[in-house]
This record gives C-alpha cells, structure tokens and sequence, in this order.
C-alpha cells in the first residue's frame, strides 16, 4: 500500500510542479526522505522522485539546490546496483544543460562526483566523468586543463582497451588541438579517432560528431568541397536523431563552403532546401545575409550583417574564424578594383570609395603591399599611396645564378680530383 501511495504521490507532484512547486517539492522530499528499500518498486519510485525533484529544479533554474540533491543523494545511491547508480548521476548532471551559464557550477559538482567516484572504487563511471569534465574545460576555453585530463584519460583507455570511449577523447583531443589553432596534431587525433570508430559499432551522434570535425579541419586547408561533403554527413547524423542545434549547426558550415566557393546558386538551393525550411531561424537568416552582401562585394551590407547577427555569427569561432578570412578578401578586391586606374592616389579617397576608416584602408594597404598583392609604396607624409607598373622579370639573375652553380659543380669536381691525385 506504501508503494502504490508513493507512485499516486509522485504523479501528483508532477501535475503540480509547475503551479505549486513548493508543494510538489515537499513531496519530492518526503519519498526521498525514506531509504529506498531493497525491492524492485520502492527502488523505481525513489529514482522517479530523485529525477523529479532535479527537473523541478532544472524549469525554475534552481542550479544550487540542484547541487546540493546531487551531492546529498550520491551515498544513498550506493545501495543501488553500479551500473544503475552510474545511470543517475549522469542523467542528474545532464540536467544542468538546460540551465544557461552553469559551466562552472557543473565543473565543480563534475569534479566532486569524480571524487566519490575514486572514492566508491566506480573506474566506469569516473571515466565517463571525467570526458564530460572535458566537454566543460572546453566550453569555458580552458584548453590546457582539457589536455591534462585527456592525456590521463589516453594512457588508461589504451590500456583498457575501451575502443567507444576511447574514439570519444581522441574526437575532443581533435577539438582542443583545432581550437587552439594546432591543425597538424588535431588531424592527427582525428585519424586516430577514425581509426579506433572502425574496429567497434560508433553510434550515429559520435560518428556525426567525427564528420563534422574532418568537415572543420578540411575547411581549415580550404578544400571547401572536402568539407561540404562531410557536413551534409554530420548534418544527416544530426538530423535522424533528433538534434536540431547541432543539425543547424552542420546547415550553416554547409552554406559557408558555399559561400567562400562562391557559388551563389548552390546558396539559393541550399535555403530552399527541406531541411533548411526545417531548421530556419536567426542562425540560417544571418548566412543568409553574409552570403548576400558577398555576392554584391559590399562591404557596408558584409558588416550590417556582422552587427545585425553579432551573436549568430560571433559565437561560433569556426564561423567567426572563416568570415574574417572571407572580410579580407572582400576587402582586397575593392581596393583593387579602386586603385586600378591610379598610379598615385589619397589613402582618404580610396577610404571614402570603400566606405570604411582612412586608418584602417592605410593598414590593410600596407599589409597588401608586403604580400605583394600591390607593387607600390605608402607615402605617410603627404597620405598618398604610390602604384608602380609591374616590370617584368629580370632575366640576367636567372642565368648568373645558373652559371654560379655550374661553376660551383665545376670547384668541387677539380677539388676531388686534387684530393684523389694527393692520397
């Protein structure tokens, strides 16, 4: 009778958790209160009320009191079979996620639970931990704290022989090395990763997680082709289960390889795709926008955009990244294109026909004249920028260093034969 009360009690504090939370948090609290016995059913309703009680604090983003249930609870569940146990804890801190700016509150109780984790002797559920804890690190861009624990997490996975888990770090080993701009060894983490995903089944989120990051690294070589093809990958895998975030994610890496190609129609037909009508929003208006202003090389409706989207598109530093690239060369071929029919002209008019600061025109010319995108010089002094004809290549220094070298062949053979006719 106790147990069908405790069932009756829990649906009740869910009717009532949105309309009177206190209430249905003193029930919460009532069944938890009591030890959860040893049968199959006081245990069940003692984990309904557990993940109960954590998602009524989750919808009134109570992250302290959610905490606090995490911490208090962990000994009781030790009377619970390990893997069950393992089950709860994680699904208790999943609901942080839900919670905006929490990563630090969720990096402190990650690392307390690691502790109880060490503590109880639970390896399996350390380990998961302890890669959440690394999704955290990365999240509040403390890549070197990330390293360290993946570096220990490498060795002991190796060892274990835990491929699933294993192809796991080395996906977000790619992702710090890639956010800290060291491409070479985060190829390399990735080719592991794919490496170890081939000898054991990877579910669909962790292998659309691997196409999207060898969709980034291609990007980051500029083969936009390469990338689009494994964003459309990763964008399916997204799509099939159920993650529009991420889905929308892959959407928008795919209009940007479109858009850096230049490939205005494939733009056209990309946003007037199903799954683009699927996932429209801020996020696929703003790549929208950018790939508007590019196609008119207008500056002033490239940085409308930025600003009307600052946080659509500044928010992701893959994009942020690849836009800033893209505003160079835009900016590049309206200078250009201005400077062509002068050999002198003022740093200001130039600056008023693209539409942006006499400084920052100034700045970018002087970068373009050490690229040798422009033969000219800077004159600071009077504000003119002095444009000479490209002259062709002199070839006398091509054929004085060719005879340098024949004469060089010529010095070392004669040295030879003195050396062999000495001996």
């Amino acid at each position: 009778m106790a147990q069908d009360d405790n069932a009756k009690r829990i649906e009740e504090a869910k009717q009532l958790s949105k309309e009177q939370p206190a209430k249905a948090e003193q029930i919460y609290k009532d069944i938890l209160s009591k030890q959860p016995g040893t049968n199959d059913r006081a245990a069940r309703d003692f984990e309904n009320a557990l993940l109960g009680l954590g998602e009524l604090y989750r919808d009134h983003k109570r992250t302290q009191d959610l905490a606090t249930l995490i911490q208090q609870t962990r000994d009781v569940l030790t009377s619970f079979a390990r893997a069950k146990t393992a089950k709860l804890v994680r699904q208790l801190l999943d609901l942080f996620t839900a919670i905006p700016n929490t990563t630090d509150i969720q990096i402190s109780v990650t690392k307390s639970c690691i502790d109880w984790a060490v503590s109880q002797r639970q390896g399996f559920l350390r380990q998961n931990l302890e890669v959440r804890l690394v999704g955290l690190h990365m999240q509040k861009q403390s890549y070197y704290d990330a390293l360290t624990l993946i570096n220990g997490l490498l060795k002991e996975l190796k060892r274990l022989d835990d491929k699933l888990v294993l192809v796991e770090v080395q996906l977000l080993e790619s992702r710090v090395y890639h956010a800290l701009g060291n491409v070479p060894k985060g190829r390399a983490a990735l080719t592991s990763a794919r490496t170890s995903a081939a000898s054991v089944y990877c579910p669909p989120l962790l292998q659309a997680g691997l196409d999207m990051q060898s969709g980034q690294l291609h990007a980051e070589d500029s083969d936009f082709n390469t990338a689009y093809s494994y964003f459309i990958e990763a964008m399916e895998g997204y799509h099939s289960q159920d993650s529009p975030a991420r889905a929308t994610s892959a959407l928008q890496y795919m209009l940007l390889c479109k858009i850096m190609l230049n490939s205005k129609d494939d733009v056209d037909q990309l946003m007037a795709s199903k799954h683009a009508l699927k996932y429209a929003g801020a996020s696929l208006d703003a790549m929208k926008a950018v790939a508007r202003a590019h196609n008119n090389r207008s500056l002033e409706e490239y940085e409308a955009a930025l600003h009307s989207y600052r946080y659509e598109l500044g928010s992701d530093r893959f994009i942020a990244s690849h836009l800033r690239r893209l505003y160079d060369s835009m900016l590049e071929q309206n200078l250009i294109k201005v400077i062509e029919p002068f050999s002198r002209v003022e740093i200001s008019h130039v600056a008023s026909m693209v539409g942006l600061d006499a400084q920052q025109v100034e700045r970018k010319l002087g970068q373009m004249i050490l690229d040798r995108v422009i033969i000219g010089v800077l004159d600071q002094g009077a504000g003119v920028l002095i444009v000479f004809e490209e002259g062709e290549r002199d070839k006398g220094y091509d054929a004085a260093l060719e005879t340098i070298g024949k004469l060089g062949s010529v010095v070392d053979v004669l040295y030879a034969n003195q050396a062999s006719s000495l001996e």
